[in-house]
């Protein structure tokens, strides 16, 4: 793309291919989400040796999908015959500094423990805090809080 990228978008693969990874370049650290038949498809967990989302294995079908927050690149495998949906997510982005090495903060229960008290501290559940970065400063970690479903909001919907 020569510009910034569309909030909404919309991907197909016609062919006669198993499939293909695409990334989509961003120049800010976004909150998006990958839908496949309506349903949102969760980015790969935590790669604590690299600090990052772990890598696409394309083992997972239509739209495994990471986004790797420091390069704020949005990359996903996308199957012949399969639609792939993009599209902003209402969540609250947000960067912590904490006085640790790396070391140190892997140590002591890396991004799982950081995302364990993070939720005990706001009171919601942990599936609601994703983290997109971690990184030496001291130890930044980049998060985002998603907003609850219209089916959290509102119990008579569950």
């Amino acid at each position: 793309m020569t510009g910034t990228p569309p909030g909404n978008m919309r991907y197909t693969l016609k062919g006669d291919m198993t499939g293909i990874k695409l990334k989509i370049p961003y120049p800010n650290a976004g909150s998006y989400q990958i839908k496949v038949d309506g349903s949102v498809i969760s980015q790969t967990p935590w790669d604590d040796v690299n600090g990052e989302p772990s890598a696409l294995t394309k083992s997972k079908g239509c739209g495994e999908n990471r986004f790797v927050g420091v390069i704020n690149i949005l990359e996903f495998y996308l199957e012949a015959g399969c639609t792939v949906v993009i599209e902003p997510r209402d969540a609250i982005q947000t960067k912590v500094r904490m006085e640790w090495t790396l070391d140190e903060f892997y140590a002591d229960g890396g991004t799982t423990r950081f995302v364990d008290r993070m939720a005990a501290v706001l009171g919601i559940d942990r599936s609601r805090i994703k983290t997109v970065a971690v990184y030496e400063g001291s130890v930044i970690v980049d998060f985002f809080i998603e907003a609850l479903s219209s089916s959290e909001d509102d119990p008579d919907k569950t």
